[in-house]
């Protein structure tokens, strides 16, 4: 329970600025974890993989109505794209681009600067350039580094000695290869660089996981392009030659499709040539067979009347032969060609399955390269293909018996108009059939003529696929590492590591360090002393002296008066801790020698039997004469036990503890120790008792209650809170009534000891701070004066701290 209370009340009781001093006592160590983070975030920096990004935006524009053809109404110019971004950013991130790219950016090969602990990516801007010779089957999958070492106009490779040209075929690992000086290059001597060959399908992997394609907005139709890399020319000649790339990939596809249009109609110009001439030949030789001549004038009129049906019959056939013609073309044409389109067809349905069907065909020819032949989306446009062809095969055939219904309409009517004109001659009536196939024939030719010119200027004029809205260019700012960003984390990291180490020292730590401390516990006894930490050898108070323990003690002597009250008889002090090692010995020495600096008689006693230490503060042997001896023997004198401390440079008298006993718990409690200080009291005015700890032994409580006041000694940064507790039960039971607190050994750490710092060190010039200023008088100058002098040999020790 008194531990549980003990906590709460330090919980209770925070106090900012003792938190705030006890860190800034490892103040150093904070800067130099600040140091080592900065340190290190520097070198990162400096030797990690720096990467670029540059960024293009292009629009892709849509080319389905190119050509000559008009809109169909005026507000078709308004009509919203039919462009499937979703689909052009996957074309853009495809293999088979990525691959063109680095096929003609060389990206295959890296060069590289050495340096002594980073190899930087120099791309372009190499001097030099290497072509690896054979089959670029074989060369694609070469992976391999070679080191290359410039001395002048030759080059050695991997550390030989042996020198190379450049132009000349030289052989590595099996592998031809040359290395060429570029155009206006600025070769350093004595310079190394690093080529590293990669696998072509591995480059295009790492490039497309460096690459993104995104819109600029949602309802944006422009895509931008970033790519990352470790060079920022590098990154940026990818982005625009993706780009062109890309533009260059549309363009070929429509001129593909123009192309297979001019030769379709390339090659039915052949067949008409042949049918023509064929006609016009029959037709000489018939009239020549039957002495024919022009029937113009006879039959005007018949024309004249079957005029109309004429024209309705040549369009019907033309368009039953035309459909004919393309359904031979379907029969002949394989599943990877183009099919010819707006070659006269007046029906709709059969040009727009047409214009379907290449789209196919040319999107089946783009990602047959990338993807498999089981792919489901290719299987799934496969049959699309033939549901299409089948469908075009059906609408031709149903067009052609519609306009075979047609011709044979017409001709019934030509026939009953035939017979009206029956007198006519037969050889009129063959005539006319030779014309009118022959007007077919160039009717058919005049509608091919056009729509191969019309292709051939589609081709010559073809628009490009993309317009550039924003060319990429070359970042010289690196994306990642952001240096800011490092070095705000190497800052942090460098504070809180050494911070998180003070934490957990301060949580664990449980001593008792300031004067707080105690009376956060003891809060009815007091502390009536703090003396501070001494770094000399000599642990003792001099005469006269006007050092900070000499006033310490003085603070402790003007103390005592206020706890106990001067009489006829002397005054006994026993100084006592609760375990070794607290200081107990050296605060009765030296409260000894305080209090004979005013003329008082003084006399120190050696109540300590299990383990005297007053010979050594004097640095003398331990006397076999002391207490033990008047305890033990009956008839010895307390006289024969008192030595003077003249023969020490001491104005007090001492009697040594003697001999160590076996059994100092009966000796002290045997009535003759009461005797002793019964007789002292009556000849001193101060009786001066160095005991035994309390919580080892009996030996103090058992003869507490023959002191009129016990000076508790603690030791700071030594003793354990928990002991406090100790101290309590002390008073509680009335093993220890009047008792007074001595803070011994504070200052040992900077931090804990602001306070008393802050009372002693003004006049005195030590560095354990200010002063309170009892009393003394001083000017306010002065006090500024040693206040900065204070101030400065923290900042020197703190300085000489961090260099060691």
């Amino acid at each position: 329970m008194q531990s549980n209370d003990f906590q709460e009340e330090q919980s209770s009781n925070f106090d900012f600025k003792e938190i705030f001093f006890k860190y800034l006592s490892y103040f150093h160590w904070l800067v130099l974890g600040a140091i080592i983070g900065l340190t290190i975030s520097f070198f990162y920096l400096r030797y990690a993989t720096e990467y670029y990004q540059s960024s293009s935006v292009i629009k892709v524009l849509d080319n389905n109505n190119a050509g000559f053809k008009l809109p169909s109404d005026g507000f078709s110019f308004f009509a919203k794209s039919r462009i499937n971004l979703e689909n052009e950013i996957e074309v853009l991130k495809s293999s088979l681009l990525v691959g063109t790219v680095v096929d003609e950016l060389d990206l295959q090969n890296t060069y590289y600067v050495s340096g002594m602990f980073k190899e930087t990516d120099i791309g372009a801007s190499a001097p030099f350039y290497i072509k690896w010779l054979g089959d670029a089957s074989v060369t694609d999958e070469l992976i391999t580094t070679i080191k290359i070492h410039l001395k002048g106009n030759h080059f050695t490779i991997n550390s030989l000695d042996d020198k190379f040209s450049f132009n000349k075929i030289y052989s590595y690992k099996g592998h031809n290869f040359s290395l060429h000086l570029k155009n206006n290059s600025q070769i350093r001597k004595d310079s190394d660089y690093i080529i590293k060959k990669s696998k072509k399908i591995n480059v295009i992997n790492n490039i497309r996981a460096q690459l993104s394609v995104t819109t600029v907005g949602e309802q944006s139709e422009l895509l931008k392009i970033i790519v990352t890399s470790t060079n920022p020319q590098k990154s940026r000649d990818i982005a625009n030659k993706l780009a062109d790339v890309f533009n260059n990939d549309g363009i070929n596809d429509r001129r593909m499709v123009y192309t297979k249009t001019i030769d379709f109609v390339n090659e039915r110009f052949a067949f008409l040539f042949k049918e023509l001439d064929s006609i016009e030949t029959n037709k000489a030789n018939y009239k020549k067979g039957q002495s024919l001549s022009d029937f113009t004038f006879d039959s005007q009129s018949l024309l004249m009347s079957k005029s109309g049906t004429k024209e309705e019959l040549n369009q019907a056939k033309t368009q039953a032969l035309l459909s004919e013609i393309l359904i031979e073309t379907l029969s002949k044409t394989s599943l990877n060609d183009l099919l010819p389109v707006n070659i006269g067809l007046q029906q709709v349905d059969v040009n727009a399955l047409t214009s379907q069907y290449n789209q196919i065909v040319l999107q089946l020819q783009k990602i047959s390269q990338t993807l498999g032949d089981n792919d489901p989306y290719i299987v799934q446009l496969k049959n699309s293909q033939k549901d299409l062809k089948t469908s075009l095969k059906s609408s031709l055939s149903t067009y052609r018996k519609m306009m075979q219904t047609r011709i044979n309409e017409i001709e019934k009517i030509s026939q009953n108009q035939t017979q009206q004109y029956a007198a006519l001659p037969f050889q009129e009536k063959a005539i006319r059939s030779i014309d009118r196939q022959q007007e077919i024939k160039e009717t058919l030719y005049i509608i091919l003529l056009q729509k191969r010119e019309e292709a051939a200027v589609n081709l010559a004029i073809i628009n490009p696929s993309i317009k550039i809205i924003d060319y990429a260019l070359a970042e010289l700012i690196p994306i990642s590492p952001k240096g800011n960003i490092i070095y705000l984390a190497g800052l942090v990291i460098g504070l809180t590591i050494p911070f998180l180490i003070i934490y957990i020292y301060l949580l664990l730590d449980t001593k008792i360090h300031t004067k707080s401390d105690i009376e956060k516990v003891l809060k009815n006894i007091p502390v009536i002393a703090e003396i501070p930490h001494i770094t000399d050898d000599n642990k003792m108070v001099k005469y006269l002296d006007r050092s900070v323990l000499s006033e310490s003690f003085r603070m402790l002597r003007t103390n005592l008066g206020f706890l106990v009250k001067e009489n006829d008889d002397g005054l006994v002090l026993f100084s006592t801790s609760t375990i070794k090692g607290e200081g107990k010995t050296f605060v009765s020495m030296n409260l000894a020698i305080t209090l004979s600096t005013l003329g008082k008689k003084v006399i120190l006693v050696g109540a300590d039997l299990r383990n005297p230490q007053l010979h050594k503060m004097l640095n003398i042997v331990r006397h076999k004469k002391g207490v033990t001896n008047f305890l033990h023997d009956t008839a010895a004198s307390y006289k024969d036990m008192i030595e003077s401390g003249s023969q020490y440079n001491l104005k007090f008298d001492i009697i040594f503890s003697g001999t160590i006993p076996p059994n100092p718990a009966e000796l002290l409690s045997n009535g003759r120790f009461e005797m002793l200080l019964n007789e002292l009291k009556s000849q001193y005015d101060y009786v001066i008792v160095d005991t035994a700890p309390t919580l080892l032994v009996t030996d103090t409580t058992l003869i507490a209650n023959l002191a009129d006041l016990v000076v508790y000694v603690i030791r700071a940064n030594y003793t354990d809170k928990n002991l406090l507790n100790f101290i309590n039960d002390l008073k509680k039971f009335n093993k220890v009534t009047n008792l007074g607190i001595v803070l011994n050994y504070v200052g040992e750490q900077k931090g804990y000891g602001y306070k008393y710092g802050y009372k002693y060190g003004y006049k005195y010039g030590y560095k354990y701070g200010y002063n309170y200023g009892y009393g003394y008088g001083y000017k306010a100058d002065a006090v500024k004066t040693k206040r900065k002098k204070s101030i400065l040999s923290k900042l020197k020790y703190w300085l000489k701290t961090f260099k060691k």
